[in-house]
């Protein structure tokens, strides 16, 4: 596997999931997408744990950036949960969110947030809500197949991992393993027919995993001639990000 290029193709895969906006208006924004970011950061964690020599827990730390994004949404953590100190993005996006710069686009995280709403950690055992099929659970869980170094096998259990914290249902968690797969081969440079995979995804679901999974293959933003440009507020977010990626990353 060619883990450098999969290093790279972070920040081009996350500015592809942004919407575009007109300058100087608020931003309609998918709540899975900004759940993205923030487990994005959660894995950023994970692997500065790991830089360092210290263990680290994939599931704790995805849980702990999802409750950091549930408290970004709702305005505070979930009753008897953790309350883990701010991060970077989570930081960055309650600025733009407090200042009126997003607009979170109605019912995209309903499912999540009520998976997160007990305060318990959920393991794949024991799914928050079993039965849950909402796919956009899917949006969020992209980012794990860009993580590099890891074997297929660990980076699908993570994504098990991380859908289990709100959702349950057998269809999702495969179809979440799957993408992780196909994220990483197309960012590695490898064939990968992701045809089947959209059409069981629903709308906006499926657009917005698809701009991803082309901009993980060349590397570019899908569409550079459309009309409205990528919000350069969430744009700095994703900046920083994955300049703090590419570091921690690095081979040593």
């Amino acid at each position: 596997m060619n883990d450098a290029l999969v290093i790279s193709r972070l920040r081009p895969v996350l500015l592809a999931g942004l919407p575009r906006s007109s300058p100087g208006t608020a931003v309609p924004i998918h709540g899975e997408t900004l759940h993205q970011l923030c487990l994005t950061e959660g894995l950023l964690e994970l692997l500065d744990f790991t830089r360092h020599g210290s263990a680290a827990d994939p599931l704790a730390c995805m849980w702990l950036a999802s409750l950091r994004w549930y408290k970004l949404l709702h305005g505070s953590f979930p009753l008897n949960a953790p309350q883990p100190p701010q991060q970077p993005v989570d930081h960055g996006l309650t600025v733009l969110k407090d200042a009126g710069a997003l607009h979170i686009l109605p019912g995209t995280a309903d499912a999540s947030l009520r998976g997160l709403a007990s305060g318990d950690m959920a393991y794949p055992s024991s799914p928050a809500q079993p039965q849950e099929t909402a796919d956009a659970v899917l949006i969020r869980i992209l980012p794990i197949g860009l993580v590099p170094y890891i074997e297929d096998q660990m980076r699908r259990s993570w994504a098990e991992q991380a859908v289990a914290l709100t959702h349950g249902h057998p269809d999702v968690v495969e179809t979440a393993q799957q993408l992780v797969t196909a994220v990483h081969r197309l960012a590695a440079g490898e064939p990968f027919d992701t045809a089947d995979l959209l059409d069981r995804m629903s709308s906006p679901t499926a657009e917005i995993i698809a701009a991803q999974l082309s901009a993980a293959k060349t590397g570019q933003l899908p569409d550079p001639e459309a009309d409205l440009p990528v919000s350069d507020l969430l744009s700095v977010v994703v900046e920083d990000l994955a300049g703090r990626w590419e570091t921690v990353t690095a081979p040593r």
